[in-house]
């Protein structure tokens, strides 16, 4: 079936690091599939990922109404919805999927998996790069 596609989206700064901070974790962790490990740093780079991949998981951050730490798992048809509260990248991500969608890709094939930081510049905590690790290794065994 081929390799399933972990991408992080990320910049060098604040809680928007998670998505690279959650790849290299899963890089020296044992992991139950085969799969590509991504880090981005832009949105638009996931459209040709997302159209070459079986399926995907993505990892973002979200700037919500907290608790801090909480991971919410989204599918294609939710992001439209979650957009505004989305990271920075929000509309960026929103897009890549769309036209990602509109080139060919199954709603069905994509999982995001995105943790509320409440706050841009709040410092990334041990406990949630584990649970976002954790919930990858465990999406990997199900989907």
């Amino acid at each position: 079936m081929g390799e399933i596609l972990v991408a992080g989206i990320g910049s060098p700064h604040g809680a928007d690091r998670l998505g690279w901070v959650v790849i290299d974790a899963l890089q020296h962790a044992s992991l139950p599939a085969p799969v590509k490990l991504v880090a981005c740093s832009l949105p638009s780079e996931l459209t040709p990922l997302l159209l070459d991949a079986p399926r995907a998981i993505v990892i973002d951050a979200l700037l919500g109404d907290g608790p801090a730490g909480t991971i919410h798992v989204l599918r294609a048809t939710d992001l439209t919805r979650a957009a505004l509260r989305l990271s920075s990248h929000g509309l960026g991500l929103v897009e890549a999927v769309q036209l990602a969608s509109a080139l060919g890709m199954p709603a069905e094939c994509l999982w995001v998996l995105v943790l509320d930081v409440v706050h841009p510049e709040a410092e990334i905590e041990d406990a949630w790069i584990e649970g976002l690790a954790q919930r990858v290794r465990t999406m990997l065994t199900e989907i």
